[in-house]
């Protein structure tokens, strides 16, 4: 993994104050190994992945493989994915994380399974996950024609759980497609933009 610049002493003094309070909080509290350990990660690496820029996410090959792959397909399966690469769970997730946190991909659970597509692309990606879902097609019928759906009495009926569909509310709500209140009032409720939306997708599933 390549870097815009090495730690400098300053930089490293500070981890090492840092780490002398958290082994006095040890001392003090008695708290477990686990616990220190824990916070070590956190104090050390946090601050070597805020060095990643943009600039050099894709010197490392096998993230170029990985963005490449995201190509395929509108939204990939992270099993298709790993599958595919023929790559280990641990490291796929570690580069997709950097591929994320630099902004060039994102992750969306939905159902159960986890999929990666490509920032740039994400209405488009959406789009193909809502029209390749047979267990979606209700909610997508429901916020296209009645406008919206009562959580969780509409969704028991479909056999969906929330949960299951959490993230892909986030991303509908974010593209100004739906605004939802359920804590408030049990309410999914589509936009004037996400009306039309929504139809379009009814209309190409037939």
């Amino acid at each position: 993994m390549q870097f815009n610049k090495k730690l400098n002493l300053e930089h490293i003094l500070k981890y090492v104050y840092i780490l002398m309070f958290v082994l006095y909080l040890l001392l003090i509290f008695n708290l477990n190994l686990d616990i220190f350990f824990t916070t070590l990660c956190i104090i050390f690496t946090i601050p070597l992945l805020s060095k990643i820029s943009s600039e050099n996410v894709f010197e490392n090959e096998t993230r170029r493989k990985i963005y490449d792959t995201t190509e395929l397909k509108s939204a990939i399966s992270l099993n298709d994915l790993r599958r595919i690469l023929k790559m280990p769970r641990a490291t796929l997730e570690w580069h997709l994380f950097i591929l994320e946190r630099a902004g060039f991909v994102s992750t969306i659970k939905l159902l159960n399974r986890r999929y990666v597509y490509r920032n740039s692309n994400e209405e488009k990606a959406i789009s193909h996950l809502l029209r390749n879902s047979k267990k979606l097609k209700p909610i997508i019928k429901s916020l296209a024609f009645a406008g919206k759906i009562h959580v969780p009495e509409n969704l028991l009926l479909m056999n969906i759980s929330f949960e299951s569909i959490r993230d892909l509310m986030v991303k509908l709500s974010k593209m100004n497609l739906i605004h939802y209140e359920i804590r408030k009032n049990g309410l999914i409720c589509v936009t004037d933009k996400g009306k039309v939306w929504f139809k379009k997708i009814i209309d190409d599933i037939g």
